[in-house]
């Protein structure tokens, strides 16, 4: 019984590698597919590798028709097609991708795909690639993980055109915010979270919204002197 089953799952594995099954494989497809052998796998073990032996030893015609003779067909393989990246809509000029991962550690599966995607479609439109650390909460960042980052995304492949470390353009930031709330294009809200989030569920309006453009400028500085 245990010969039979190591001897069928063998003769698949060559089939489907050449005529040269190997003894992980079948002992693999034996414990996966005949689970009330998985006590017995010790003598699964012993036996498969003097059968795989045999197996090897015939012609990849000879195994083929030993599968037939046992009534075992074989799922022909389906022809993949290859898949290409959509085309990126309203493209006209070079396009300007980036990544921007958080410092707080290695990459993750997640981070790899969004990586490649945009320096492939960066490469795909001769554009431009820009690695971005997002460090501005100072609470999450990992020291190490600037040039671990850096070092993952070149096992990866990736080149990038441009690093930018977030928090070396606070002042700029800054800049610019003070710039909006002079010409009234933001405002600092003071209300406590939970009744921000009250306002917001009711789809009403911050009362910090109307406040005069100087009031705003005042609260901004008050901000800039806490610590």
């Amino acid at each position: 019984m245990i010969e039979k089953t190591i001897y069928k799952y063998a003769l698949i594995n060559a089939v489907k590698h050449k005529g040269k099954a190997m003894d992980k494989a079948v002992i693999g497809a034996v414990m996966s597919n005949e689970p009330q052998l998985r006590k017995k796998a010790q003598e699964v073990s012993k036996k498969t590798k003097n059968i795989v032996e045999k197996v090897n030893k015939m012609t990849p015609q000879e195994q083929k028709r030993e599968l037939q003779r046992l009534g075992i067909k074989l799922e022909e393989k389906k022809e993949t097609k290859k898949r290409r990246l959509p085309p990126l809509p309203n493209i006209q000029e070079k396009v300007v991708m980036r990544f921007a991962p958080n410092p707080s550690g290695p990459l993750h599966i997640g981070h790899a795909r969004a990586a490649i995607l945009n320096h492939e479609y960066a490469k795909k439109y001769n554009g431009k690639l820009i690695l971005r650390m997002e460090d501005t909460d100072p609470r999450r960042v990992d020291p190490e993980a600037y040039q671990m980052i850096q070092e993952d995304l070149k096992w990866l492949g990736i080149k990038w055109d441009q690093l930018i470390i977030q928090s070396d353009r606070i002042p700029l930031y800054h800049e610019y915010a003070e710039k909006l709330l002079q010409k009234g294009g933001a405002y600092i809200c003071t209300c406590k979270p939970t009744k921000f989030k009250k306002l917001k569920d009711q789809s009403r309006a911050c009362p910090c919204r109307n406040l005069p453009t100087r009031e705003n400028l005042k609260r901004w500085e008050k901000m800039q002197g806490m610590p």
